[in-house]
């Protein structure tokens, strides 16, 4: 299942927008523990577009985004595919992974792209919860021409394969040009949950503001600031 947050800005509030983008070009976080979409360092009000895919529905369909994988690639706890730990249940009945869904893989590596025709722009924010595997867990993620922007390596795997959530891990990135594939793996089959990924409003503009845009969006917060200044002088005056 998806969930989707918007925001809607006028001109001003759109530029104050740009103005503090949350993508930071190529930064990485975790592996961090995590139980509920409250754990996840992205915040959604930041982004114009927000996106949030829990397979709850027992389906990938959130807009934007594929996956595939090189063995049994299927969502957890449904007919022919693998029974164990989903997150999204798993925290509203006392820690039990075993009734939730989740993205499967037997050959554990997960393939994650995204469409940029789409969303209207690649994110600028991505990330995704490991939630049940054997082994190191590796992270990689790719930027806007499919080039690696890095790696970043786990070692939360428990042992457990009878849907504890303890060992449940966020792995995302951030970057301002764009992402266009997350690749998650580990030794043996693996499980993830709450992919979740970003646009932010330079990235749908196509880019930052030139500086004469700049200039612009700043004259019109200063000239509306001295409008309101005269009028408030006037009135003094005739009261």
């Amino acid at each position: 299942m998806s969930t989707k947050f918007a925001c809607a800005a006028s001109a001003l509030v759109l530029a104050a927008t740009a103005a503090a983008s949350p993508a930071v070009a190529n930064q990485f976080f975790g592996p961090t523990p995590y139980l509920s979409s409250a754990d996840s360092p992205f915040t959604p009000a930041n982004y114009a577009q927000f996106y949030l895919e829990d397979f709850e529905d027992g389906l990938l369909n959130t807009p934007g985004l594929a996956g595939s994988g090189p063995g049994q690639f299927c969502v957890s706890n449904l007919p022919g595919c693998f029974l164990q730990s989903g997150l999204e249940d798993s925290v509203g009945n006392g820690g039990d992974g075993n009734v939730g869904h989740s993205l499967f893989d037997s050959n554990g590596a997960i393939t994650l792209t995204f469409d940029a025709n789409v969303l209207g722009a690649l994110p600028t924010a991505a990330g995704l919860v490991w939630t049940d595997g054997a082994g190191r867990v590796t992270f990689e993620a790719f930027d806007q021409n499919g080039v690696s922007l890095g790696q970043i390596f786990g070692s939360t795997a428990d042992g457990n394969f009878a849907g504890g959530t303890a060992e449940d891990a966020f792995y995302g990135v951030t970057n301002a040009g764009g992402i266009s594939k997350l690749i998650v793996s580990n030794p043996s089959g693996l499980e993830i949950d709450h992919v979740q990924y970003g646009v932010d409003v330079p990235a749908l503009n196509g880019g930052v503001p030139e500086p004469a845009a700049w200039a612009l969006m700043l004259t019109g917060f200063f000239g509306a600031g001295s409008a309101i200044r005269a009028r408030r002088r006037v009135g003094a005056a005739r009261a």
